[in-house]
This record gives C-alpha cells, structure tokens and sequence, in this order.
C-alpha cells in the first residue's frame, strides 16, 4: 500500500511549483522530496512534472494525478473521521477575497453556513490587482481565494487546476449620473465621447471589460484610474465619467436615482462567484470545504492523456 504521504508531497509541489519551497514547508531535505516525488513516479509509471523549466510544472500525468489524489486524501480524512469523530481540529483557515466580495458578499455568505457552528475565517488583507491576490493564494497564505470570474481573464489561467464552487452570479452594469431630466450624463448610446472612469490596467474588471472596451473603441476617454470598484463607485456619483460597478454595489442607487443606467442590458457584463480550494488543505479548512461545497457541482479542468 502506497504511502499516502507522497500524495500530499505530490499536491503540495503542484501548487508551490517549487522544490526547496516544499522541502522547507513540509520539513525534509529537498533529496529527500526528490527521491519522494520519484517514488510516486515510479508508481504512476509517469513522470508528474516537467524539471526542465522553473518554475516545475503538471505533465499530462501530473494533471490527470491531481483530482484524483484530492480525492483520495479526501476519503482517507473521511476514513479517520470514523474512529475519531470529536477530534481536536485547528481553530481558523485563512481567505484572500476581492475587495468587492469582501465588503458586499462573503460577510452574509459565511452566515448562511453557521447555523450549528461558528467558522473561524481570517480574512487576509486584500491586493489591489487580482494576479497579486492569486500569486497569495498559490504561495499558501490562505486556503481559499473569493473571486469574480469570467473565463477570458487571462490571470485566471494560473487557477486552471484548482477545483472550484460557483458560489453565485453577479453582474457589472454600466452606470452614471443622471442629468437634470434623468439622463445619463455620459451615456454608451449614440457617437458622442464618454468620460470613463476606469479600472487599473490588471484588476479583474479591467481584463473582463475587453470586449466592450473593444466595441466602444476611441469613444472611451479614461479621466481617472484606480483598482478598486469602491473609489471608482464614488467618482462616478461625483460626475467625473461612467463605469462598470457590480449591481450589489449600486443597487440602491439605481433606485434612489442617484445613479443610472449608461448603457442597455447589451452591455452589461456577467460574471460568477467562484471560491478556489487550495491543494493543500488543514482538517479544519476540509471540514468548512465539506459544508460550504455540500450541494454544488466541484469544478476542476479535465485532462487527457494523447
């Protein structure tokens, strides 16, 4: 019977990427990592990552290895729960979050999941460009990572083998401030220019708006610039030009006729809510995964072999 140990080795190195990073983190000499990973190798009858560039990477058989070995340890923490069903499980797990979600959507979302217990979730500081919140979530600083998502961001390539739970669905739509007769001051209908107030070059917004930064072409004429949708979200109320801001955000506003629709539902922009699981998982943060992904389809990227 395998060592179930190399498995963790295993996922611990698909997602560090790095050997003396999983050596250190997993308390052995980077020979002896080696040798483990070998192991492991041998037993697949497959090498599981490419040496040849840095950092390492999943082969193919490396990629088809990795949901089944989150499943086996997953099983085998089931397996353990069984003679040990009261036993001590570390207090808190750790989550990076959008700065939107973190303010907007996971205070009530974590809610919903205590009704029999209280779960202990830091929230870690958030980045303001979301390849610096995945690259904190792939170092390990947090088991889990809240994100907006829309496949034709490119920085959510580095997350393409991380399952995932689609938590919900948001949708960013094009507002401004009305005139005096309720009309958009800056409005997406007809030729005339629009003052935008937009997004740092590398925020999530930014990279999910291409197509209707592509559509609107030269129209677009950018007079401020910040990361988040919150500074943003007061420039617009200020006048100073239109933008994208998540519905939960303007919600009220939109009601209260503080602010208006830009553009028709043509270009308003849908994304999902996704939380990534890390690779590597502490009881504690399998125990929350297990409640929270309770009713959801797991997503993960399926690989074949050629």
């Amino acid at each position: 019977m395998i060592n179930t140990g190399l498995f963790e080795d295993f996922l611990h190195l698909a997602q560090s990427r790095n050997f003396s990073t999983t050596s250190r983190e997993r308390g052995m000499s980077q020979s002896t990592l080696s040798r483990r990973i070998a192991a492991l190798e041998g037993f697949v009858g497959r090498e599981l990552f490419d040496r040849t560039i840095q950092p390492v990477a999943l082969s193919e058989a490396g990629e088809m290895l990795l949901p089944l070995a989150q499943d086996i340890l997953e099983k085998m923490e089931e397996v353990r729960t069984i003679g040990h069903p009261t036993a001590r499980r570390v207090e808190t797990c750790h989550l990076i979050a959008l700065s939107t979600l973190a303010l907007h959507f996971f205070p009530d979302w974590l809610s919903r999941y205590e009704t029999t217990e209280s779960w202990q979730v830091d929230l870690l500081n958030t980045e303001p460009l979301l390849a610096a919140n995945i690259r904190n979530f792939l170092r390990g600083q947090a088991e889990f990572l809240l994100t907006f998502a829309d496949d034709r961001v490119p920085d959510l390539l580095a997350l393409r083998h991380h399952r995932y739970i689609v938590l919900g669905h948001e949708t960013a739509v094009p507002v401004s401030r009305p005139d005096a007769d309720g009309a958009p001051i800056w409005s997406l209908d007809g030729e005339a220019e629009i003052a935008y107030c937009g997004y740092t070059r590398g925020s999530f917004f930014q990279q999910a708006l291409t197509p209707c930064f592509d559509r609107l072409g030269d129209r677009l004429c950018k007079v401020r610039d910040n990361s988040m949708a919150a500074v943003i979200h007061g420039l617009v109320r200020q006048g100073h030009g239109m933008c994208w801001l998540p519905r939960v955000m303007v919600e009220d506003d939109l009601k209260a006729g503080v602010l208006v629709r830009a553009g028709g539902p043509d270009f308003d922009l849908p994304t999902e809510i996704r939380l990534y699981r890390s690779h590597n998982m502490s009881r504690y943060a399998q125990s929350l995964w297990n409640a929270v992904s309770s009713g959801h389809q797991i997503c993960r990227r399926s690989v074949r072999l050629a």
